[in-house]
Formats: structure tokens, sequence, C-alpha cells
């Protein structure tokens, strides 16, 4: 009877410990997501519903969101900080959410180490690849980032620099562009 009351406990204890750090990686997700953009577009009295919109199409196309942002009249320096906090704040709370789950489970933290050692073993994945999170970036977006990184065990910070940084230059490229982009697109008469 003690010992399953014990396991219990325990078994409560560990569901407590994940909870409070999903919760803690939700909340840097919405800080970083909505609370600074919108502060910053009140602060300099930009569109809020515009800037909803950018920080929503952020999430659906990713850097093809700034276009959109230019053509809702935003600042072009305010669209590349809403579309890198957007992206920030879903890398940083990928990476928690996936540590919160590795420090869980037995099995994902095993998995964790067999990965990182055959990453270890490739030369070129362990002198290169994390730079190679710009290339993933630029091609198919920062949802993929983080967990590329964590499965192959790179260095958080240097993951994040990285991925921001590729990020950051499509964006601003895209923002250069958009211009040109928006005036392609035929208006009705």
């Amino acid at each position: 009877m003690v010992q399953k009351q014990f396991r219990n406990m325990i078994s409560a204890s560990i569901i407590t410990s994940f909870l409070v750090r999903l919760t803690s990686a939700i909340s840097k997700g919405i800080m970083f997501i909505l609370v600074i953009p919108l502060a910053v577009a009140l602060f300099f009295a930009f569109d809020i519903m515009s800037t909803l919109v950018l920080i929503g199409t952020a999430f659906v196309i990713e850097y093809g969101a700034a276009p959109v942002g230019i053509g809702l009249g935003l600042p072009p320096v305010f669209v590349l900080f809403v579309l890198a906090c957007v992206a920030l704040g879903v890398i940083i709370a990928l990476f928690d959410l996936f540590d919160s789950v590795s420090d869980h489970s037995e099995r994902v933290r095993s998995f964790l180490d067999r990965s990182k050692k055959r990453a270890d073993e490739s030369w070129i994945l362990s002198r290169y690849g994390v730079y190679g999170l710009i290339v993933v970036v630029l091609t198919i977006g920062f949802f993929f980032c983080p967990p590329i990184a964590w499965i192959c065990g790179w260095d958080r910070n240097r993951s994040i620099l990285f991925t921001m940084a590729g990020y950051c230059i499509i964006s601003a490229t895209l923002i250069i562009a958009a211009p040109h982009l928006i005036g392609m697109i035929p208006m009705p008469a």
C-alpha cells in the first residue's frame, strides 16, 4: 500500500513538473509572439489589426508574410521586428517543449543520446551541421530547425543564432522586394 502511494506521488510529481515546463514554454512563446509585437505596435501607434494579421500570417507562411506586412502599410523595420519576434518565440517554445519531453522520458533521452552520437560520428555534421540551419530555414522554414538541432544535439544558442540569421536575411530580402512583388499583382479596374 505504501509503495503504491509512493509511486502515485512520484507519478503526480513528474506530471506536475512536466506541466510547469510546458506552461513555461507556452508562456515564453506567447510573450515573444504576441505581447512584445503588440506592445511595440501600441507604443508607436501602428495599426493593431494589421499587426495581428502579420503575426497570424507569419505562422502560416513564415517569411512569406513580409510582403503582406508591407502591403498592410506597416513600416519595413516593424515588419522585420514582428517576423523576428514570431520566429524567435516559436523556436524558443519548441526547444523548451522538446527539453521538457526529454527530461521526463527515458526513451526520448536514450533516442537523443543515440542520435547525438551518430551526428558526432559524422565529420560533416559535427563540424558544419549547425550552419546548415541557415539553409533549412531558407528552404523549409523555422518550424523544422529546432527539431533538427535538438535531435542532432547541437548547441541551443548557436542553433537559435543561425536559424534567426537565415530567417532575418530572407525576411529582409522579401521586405526589400515587397514593393516590386506587390506591384506585380493586377488591380481590378
